[in-house]
């Protein structure tokens, strides 16, 4: 077999990749190769357990890609061969390639506890066989501990209580996180105790401040020792605690890689051959506010890199301006989302900032349907040049789109100034006030401070 551009990954990377080369150049043979059935929608996983019910209903469907022209194959490789540009199979098979794409992902991180290889504890796989299993195995479970306050366990924690409630089989979960609280590496504090408040709500127990000493049981696992000595129960363990890269490919074949950072790659997506590059979760990253080395690993950075990747094979015409982390959820009735640095980022990088904020109704006047009346924005502009650096919203669903525009001033590099006066859409069922209108009035707020 040969393809010009063989792809392996057929996550979030690998198919923006793909449908990028089918786009600029139809003519190009496109290969993907993915060692799982079928691709799960990666943000979609937590619903699978509660909303959807089905981890069917949380699949990417194949066709529209092979409608494109997209050859897309299940296959387990194991070795990339440089010098003969030759992807090698399990079952002895191999492709040749022209351009070689690697977007091999992350694999959850799993933590060194003893009795983490019990039965019944689990990571967030992206694979449908393994999600399966999580589900049969959550289905009659009544104590179900999450390890992790991130987005995934938090999602997750709230989805499993969903899925009680569809099954008439009460669910009691516990979240295990750490730091002070659930989501403070991408949130603001006082949007994180607005989620803890939902989640508590519909009976979820929260435990921060705490570690996880041991998950202990016979064959399956049947509770977590913490660190001061209370046991929790636990018919299945869900271990939420972040990924890292999965370089074993491209580490085995000579490619500069480490474990922390994922495989090196230039500007363009470039790994240190010439031929092949990378993109998505597998690759090293950087901040594209302070140029800082970045753990950031996202979808949304996955498919920009994809397709910075794609366009770059054989010409240079796209450079990555680094990972921001764009991050929004909803957990009960409240929504949080959040682009950029945190104040404790910020300080942390030695950032001297000024923060201007906002709360007002998200409806004009504020009693009409949808109205959160106290939907608050909050952004951060650094002290020297005025520029906004960071930016968080709690309110409504419409906080996911709000946090879109922050995303791209940051990578504008749009100043106070700049963002107070620009002009935006209201409408009365829609959005705020054009005289309260969030984004536009908290940079004023701060350009007043800036002087």
């Amino acid at each position: 077999m040969k393809s010009d551009v063989v792809i392996i990954g057929g996550s979030a990377a690998g198919v923006m990749a793909a449908v990028t080369l089918k786009k600029r150049d139809p003519k190009k043979s496109v290969t993907v190769l993915r060692n799982v059935s079928n691709t799960p929608v990666p943000c979609g996983i937590p619903y699978i357990f509660g909303i959807m019910g089905s981890v069917a209903k949380d699949l990417i469907p194949d066709q529209g890609f092979i409608d494109q022209g997209i050859d897309i194959q299940r296959r387990n490789v194991t070795s990339i061969d440089r010098s003969q540009k030759e992807v090698l199979f399990a079952d002895g098979d191999k492709i040749a390639y022209d351009k070689l794409i690697i977007g091999t992902g992350s694999k959850p991180f799993v933590p060194p506890l003893p009795g983490i290889d019990k039965g019944n504890v689990f990571t967030i796989s992206k694979d449908p066989v393994h999600l399966e299993q999580l589900f049969t195995a959550l289905e009659p479970a009544r104590n179900v501990v999450v390890i992790g306050g991130g987005f995934i366990g938090v999602e997750m924690a709230e989805q499993i209580v969903a899925m009680g409630a569809k099954s008439n089989c009460e669910k009691s979960v516990t979240i295990v996180e750490m730091l002070p609280k659930c989501l403070m590496l991408a949130c603001e504090e006082e949007f994180c105790i607005e989620i803890e408040k939902e989640l508590e709500n519909i009976g979820i127990t929260i435990k921060t401040n705490c570690q996880a000493l041991e998950i202990s049981g016979q064959k399956n696992a049947d509770g977590v020792k913490l660190a001061d000595g209370e046991v929790l129960k636990a018919d299945v363990v869900i271990i939420g605690i972040g990924a890292q890269a999965d370089i074993d490919l491209a580490q085995a074949c000579g490619l500069e890689a480490d474990p922390r950072g994922g495989i090196k790659v230039d500007e363009y997506m470039q790994t240190t051959d010439p031929d092949i590059f990378a993109a998505g979760d597998c690759t090293t990253k950087f901040s594209c506010i302070t140029g800082q080395p970045s753990g950031i690993r996202l979808a949304s950075v996955a498919c920009s890199e994809g397709m910075i990747a794609a366009s770059n094979l054989y010409e240079k015409k796209r450079k990555t301006q680094g990972a921001l982390g764009a991050f929004s959820t909803l957990v009960g009735k409240r929504a949080v989302a959040a682009a950029g640095l945190t104040s404790k980022a910020a300080t942390d990088a030695g950032i001297d900032f000024v923060i201007g904020e906002v709360t007002a109704p998200n409806r004009h006047p504020g009693h009409l349907p949808g109205s959160v009346p106290d939907m608050k924005i909050k952004l951060l502009f650094r002290k020297d040049n005025g520029e906004v650096i960071g930016g968080h919203v709690s309110g409504g669903e419409a906080a996911a789109d709000m946090v879109n525009i922050i995303a791209v001033a940051i990578q504008a590099q749009l100043t106070a100034e700049q963002l107070a006066v620009m002009q935006y859409a209201t409408h009365p069922l829609l959005t705020s006030s054009p005289l309260s209108y969030h984004v536009m009035l908290a940079a004023e707020n701060a350009a007043v401070k800036l002087g």
